[in-house]
Formats: C-alpha cells, sequence, structure tokens
C-alpha cells in the first residue's frame, strides 16, 4: 500500500505531466497552476484507474496540493 506520501507524489507528478511544467510543488495550487475542473476530473480518472489512489477534486481545485485528501482503493 501507498504511504501518503508516495501517493502525493504520483498526484504531483500528474499535475506536472498535465499541465506540462515541471516547477510545481505541493504548496501550490491546481487552480492558480492554470489547471481547471476539467484537468482535475482528468488528473482524479487517471490517478483511480492507474494507480488507484481516490482524489478529492474539489479539494485539488481549491487547496494546495499537499492538502488534498487522497486514499487507496480497496481491492
Amino acid at each position: 500500500m501507498n504511504s501518503n506520501h508516495e501517493m502525493l507524489e504520483i498526484l504531483l507528478c500528474e499535475i506536472k505531466v498535465v499541465l506540462g511544467e515541471n516547477d510545481i510543488r505541493v504548496s501550490d495550487n491546481l487552480i492558480e497552476m492554470g489547471g481547471n475542473s476539467i484537468i482535475a476530473m482528468k488528473i482524479s480518472e487517471t490517478l483511480k484507474k492507474r494507480d488507484k489512489i481516490l482524489v478529492n477534486v474539489t479539494q485539488l481545485l481549491g487547496a494546495k496540493i499537499s492538502d488534498v485528501e487522497l486514499s487507496k482503493l480497496k481491492g
């Protein structure tokens, strides 16, 4: 099972890929970095399917990346 830190790193890497930007930190906010709700949903679905990680999309849209609630899917 991935630790919260590992899941956060996976989320951060996916945000960098989707936005095409390498200079993104966990203290940044997705919206302020150029993201939007469609991008947030895309990131959420990718992590759910590929990594079995659930992302709180509402938090992803409004909080610092480090504050986004992440959990591992069971099974």
